[in-house]
Order: structure tokens, then sequence, then C-alpha cells
């Protein structure tokens, strides 16, 4: 009885001190300067509608996006402090060009 007691005992703690993890999106926004980027380079998460906007106060900026395939998906062109613009879900193939000395975040 005094094993059973002790048995029992550790389960319970080890099944008490396990925790668990949520799923969750992630808080911190991609901020991205001009360059060439691809979406599984930055850590963006395939198949997921982003919403994208120009944080520079000064800078104009242009985001091309094309597909897997070569394709252009997206051409946006945004004026200092722009308000957000959802953008079509991007491919994990998906190549993203930034033109311009603004700062994009995609969030």
């Amino acid at each position: 009885m005094k094993k059973f007691i002790i048995i029992f005992s550790v389960f319970l703690f080890m099944s008490l001190s396990m925790s668990i993890r949520s799923a969750y999106a992630d808080p911190n926004p991609k901020t991205l300067t001009e360059g060439f980027y691809r979406v599984k380079d930055i850590g963006l998460i395939p198949n997921t509608t982003y919403k994208v906007r120009n944080t520079s106060p000064t800078g104009r900026s242009v985001i091309i996006i094309f597909d897997s395939n070569q394709q252009m998906q997206e051409f946006l062109r945004l004026e200092p402090n722009s308000p957000d613009y959802l953008v079509k879900p991007l491919e994990f193939g998906s190549i993203i060009i930034i033109i311009g000395g603004g700062n994009i975040t995609f969030s």
C-alpha cells in the first residue's frame, strides 16, 4: 500500500507540473526595409492574410509580391504613415520585393 501511494503521488505531481502551451498569433509584427525577401526566410506564416502598412514618416515604398510560379500577385504603393492594407494569403515560396525608403510592417 505504501508503494502504491508513493507511485500515485509521483504521477500526480508529474501530471500537475506539466504546462500546457497555447497556440496564438505572433504579437510581434515583422518590419522590413528595402530588399528582396522570401516568405520562408523572414518567418511569415504561409496561407495567412497579413495587414501591410508603411510606418515611415517620410519614405514612400512599393511592394511587389510574386507567387511560387513567378506570377505577380500584388502591387502596392504605400505613402508615408499609410493605413493598413490587406494582402492575399502568401504561399511558402512567395517572394516579396520592397522598393523605396519606407519601413514596411507585416502584422
